[in-house]
């Protein structure tokens, strides 16, 4: 849908409109389609049918005086647009020479007229064979061949090949995703190694303590017990030796009227033939009274 320019006014800001962004993502999915061929010179012939159609859809608007889908605002602006174009057509012309003329399958004339004089059935043209996927020798080097310019790099079994710069590309990103998951693999390995390392010494480093502390534990307790059996010989030493105690022995011709008075004498027991025994106390007739 198209729109006429604002009046007058040549203070009109410019704002995409929905089409635009519609345009500008056909154009962008088809330049992306075009690189994918990985065709040399993809883009010089992008920014060339870009810049008609540019130049095209400006002169539209400068003509009409309508917005198109750019949504210029003003004639001053597709003025600036149409120059664009002009730019980009020749920025696009210069890329598409200098990715080299593609070798073309057509013989020339004169070409054509000196074979049939030479030979009655001429051969056709072998087509060239392609170095794709061959070996080749210096790594980095490019072959231009009528398919697209190759580039000799490493395959995945690290022999030099020639493919196609996408192709190499790609294949150089990997390798160097596959270095970085190698290093930092490794690095967190050597982060495991040294916990587990460090878990270890200090599980080493507990027990030799404990080890340390019942050692001084026991060899302080020995010390002390063996201060204590000192005192106890010392103190025996320095106490002087317990006296018997002797009994008062019972008066000639004592009578105890019972044991209890004999107990309460502190003669008892009474063995026979001793100063208070007589044969009342000893009721079990062993000799001994108040023995019980």
């Amino acid at each position: 849908m198209t729109t006429n320019f604002s009046a007058g006014t040549s203070k009109a800001r410019w704002r995409p409109t929905k089409s635009f962004w519609i345009t500008a993502g056909v154009w962008l999915l088809l330049l992306i389609i075009m690189l994918a061929t990985g065709v040399s010179g993809t883009f010089g012939v992008w920014l060339v049918l870009f810049a008609l159609f540019l130049i095209v859809t400006a002169l539209y608007a400068l003509l009409f005086g309508r917005r198109s889908w750019l949504g210029l605002p003003s004639r001053k602006g597709a003025g600036a647009a149409v120059g664009a174009g002009v730019v980009a057509l020749v920025v696009g012309g210069v890329v598409a020479a200098a990715a080299g003329p593609v070798p073309s399958t057509i013989t020339p004339l004169a070409d054509t007229r000196a074979v049939a004089t030479t030979t009655a059935s001429p051969s056709p043209t072998p087509t060239p064979k392609s170095k794709l996927l061959t070996e080749c020798v210096s790594d980095g080097t490019s072959f231009v061949e009528p398919g697209g310019t190759l580039k000799c790099a490493k395959n995945d079994k690290g022999v030099l090949v020639w493919m196609t710069e996408k192709d190499a590309k790609k294949l150089v990103a990997e390798q160097v995703q596959a270095t970085e998951a190698a290093v930092e693999k490794a690095a967190e390995e050597k982060l495991a190694s040294d916990k587990a390392a460090a878990v270890v010494a200090e599980a080493a480093s507990a027990e030799a303590a404990r080890v340390a502390a019942a050692a001084a534990a026991a060899q302080q307790a020995a010390a002390n017990e063996a201060a204590r059996l000192a005192a106890e010989q010392a103190a025996q030493q320095q106490a002087p030796a317990p006296q018997p105690l002797l009994e008062a022995p019972a008066p000639a011709g004592a009578y105890y009227a019972n044991c209890d008075a004999a107990k309460a004498a502190g003669v008892a027991p009474i063995y026979q033939g001793q100063p208070g025994y007589r044969g009342p106390l000893d009721r079990d007739k062993d000799g001994i009274a108040c023995d019980k």
